[in-house]
């Protein structure tokens, strides 16, 4: 589905509870495409996943509450807590971190206060990110491998094999967004570049006829492992998030929200 319409499907009845949720109406800051859409894998059969942030309430700040998210299972989409949101960026977590580097067109609404966060997202870079998107990488990995024994049993089923497809291609692309923050010092969440290789894995050419990995796909996993090796020991990156910076930040936005100062809308 193309940006356009999906722009349209959040304005349609389905998505009505962004305006009747209490803890969303007026308090969204940020809404984007989230998983193959946001990496640019999408196809015909991709679901539509949205992520988002919204801010805490007078109230949840001043008595230290937290409704930490919103999910809607009926549409894929979660929105996080603006402070709960500050807290999976400040660990450098994979899934919060793509929020922060989509692309422009990607972003189905964004306020100043939305707009302010992608501009201030490197003050949580760090050395962090190498422990939790090699983390993610190997948990793929290791979905992929239990997955393929079951192949190797006898047990063939072709939504097994697309689940093997998706570990394949998720743990390649993780090595590939960590490497570029620890080289670049930025979140790249779509990929441009490396586009026609991600989607070669997810369409099975790394598979043989009966689903199960080739060595190529090993020898390609074995080469971004070692980038990713030579990338931590020669990043920039600060060992740990600017905390003095990101705190700053927090209060500002809370203070504001205090006073009653932020613009209301969605």
């Amino acid at each position: 589905m193309r940006i356009e319409e999906i722009k349209k499907l959040i304005e349609s009845e389905k998505y009505k509870f962004l305006v009747t949720d209490a803890r969303l109406n007026q308090n969204i800051i940020l809404l984007t495409v989230w998983g193959s859409h946001a990496y640019g894998i999408e196809n015909t059969e991709s679901d539509i996943d949205i992520r988002g942030i919204a801010l805490n309430s007078k109230k949840e700040i001043l008595l230290g509450n937290d409704f930490e998210h919103v999910e809607e299972t009926n549409t894929d989409m979660v929105i996080f807590s603006f402070n709960k949101m500050l807290n999976l960026l400040t660990e450098n977590k994979p899934n919060a971190l793509e929020c922060l580097g989509c692309l422009p067109e990607h972003y189905l609404f964004l306020n100043a206060i939305g707009t302010e966060l992608l501009q201030n997202r490197k003050m949580f870079l760090s050395k962090c990110c190498i422990r939790t998107f090699s983390s993610f990488a190997k948990g793929q990995l290791h979905k992929m491998k239990l997955r393929e024994t079951k192949l190797e049993s006898g047990f063939r089923n072709e939504d097994l094999i697309l689940k093997i497809k998706k570990n394949m291609v998720h743990s390649i692309r993780s090595y590939m967004m960590c490497i570029d923050l620890l080289e670049k010092g930025d979140i790249i969440t779509y990929r441009f570049a490396e586009h026609d290789l991600l989607m070669s894995i997810r369409n099975g050419d790394f598979l043989d006829k009966k689903g199960l990995l080739r060595t190529e796909f090993y020898d390609l996993l074995n080469e971004y492992e070692k980038r990713f090796a030579y990338a931590k020991e020669n990043t920039s990156l600060p060992d740990i998030p600017d905390h003095k910076r990101i705190d700053e930040f927090k209060m500002n936005v809370n203070e504001r929200i205090v006073k009653g100062i932020i613009p209301r809308r969605y």
